[in-house]
């Protein structure tokens, strides 16, 4: 859920009827019924009209007097891959996300019998972000652990729908807690709330206002982890060794943890409930 606001103070605003909202320059623009030249898209890609024509009903407002803030709120799918090192209790990595935003619809926070809500001429836009990842442990049990991290990095919106030569980026900061589970000594579940800032400026051609657009968000992401084995699996081919275990002077893992199945590497516990003790037999006094 991305919280999309901005405020403009400066530049002249026509709001039409039909909720069309267009910037102009307070000087030297309004002749007779029409606006000689007004920008519209300037939250993605502003573009120049003139002569637009001012009917009875649409409103105008010079925001060098009242500023006006506009706020949306969005919807966003992200799907992220990332790559870390762990020492100890502390997480070193970098990733890269790609997500798909929803456009929010833009309501004023003053004059709301004159200014309408409005859209943007786009309904879902594509993100690509570049990130660096850091974050340490709080908890840990022997399935469970608890991590506090953060990402660090720069985010760009597609080209189709924001025009790259009026917008500059600014980096963007994701702090969030992953609560994770161990299903096997490899292979993680995981869940993790997070809360991000990031915005960018659009700079409006031939008017020159630039319009700050802030754009904090709330995730709630789902995972899994997969872990790379420190030790490689043992060699011998009769061996059923379930612990990690010594051959000669090297330590090897076992053969028989699979990564789909919580498995103790510190001792034998592919059945850690024996199946006399399973299902019908577990009502029995004596399973024997």
């Amino acid at each position: 859920m991305t919280f999309f606001r901005h405020e403009i103070q400066g530049p002249g605003i026509l709001q039409q009827k039909n909720g069309n909202v267009y910037f102009f320059d307070n000087f030297f623009v309004i002749g007779g019924d029409s606006l000689n030249t007004g920008y519209t898209g300037w939250v993605n890609n502003a573009q120049s009209s003139s002569s637009i024509p001012i009917g009875d009903e649409d409103y105008l407002l010079g925001t060098d007097t009242l500023a006006i803030k506009y706020k949306g709120v969005g919807g966003s799918i992200p799907v992220s891959v990332a790559v870390s090192y762990t020492f100890d209790r502390y997480r070193f990595g970098g990733g890269l996300t790609y997500e798909q935003s929803f456009a929010a619809k833009y309501y004023p926070n003053a004059l709301s019998n004159n200014l309408q809500p409005f859209k943007t001429d786009y309904l879902t836009a594509s993100i690509i972000r570049y990130y660096g990842y850091v974050g340490g442990e709080v908890f840990r049990s022997v399935r469970h652990t608890i991590a506090v991290d953060a990402m660090i990095g720069t985010f760009k919106y597609g080209k189709k729908k924001f025009n790259p030569d009026q917008i500059k980026y600014k980096l963007f900061v994701n702090i969030g807690v992953s609560f994770e589970r161990s299903l096997s000594e490899y292979f993680k579940v995981f869940v993790r709330p997070s809360l991000e800032v990031k915005s960018y400026e659009l700079t409006v051609p031939g008017l020159g206002y630039v319009v700050n657009h802030s754009a904090p968000a709330m995730y709630f992401n789902i995972g899994a982890i997969i872990r790379m084995p420190d030790l490689n699996k043992c060699p011998v081919s009769q061996c059923h060794s379930q612990i990690n275990h010594r051959h000669g002077r090297k330590v090897y893992r076992s053969k028989m943890h699979p990564f789909w199945k919580w498995q103790d590497p510190n001792y034998g516990q592919n059945y850690p409930q024996l199946i006399k003790y399973k299902g019908k037999n577990k009502k029995k006094k004596n399973p024997y």
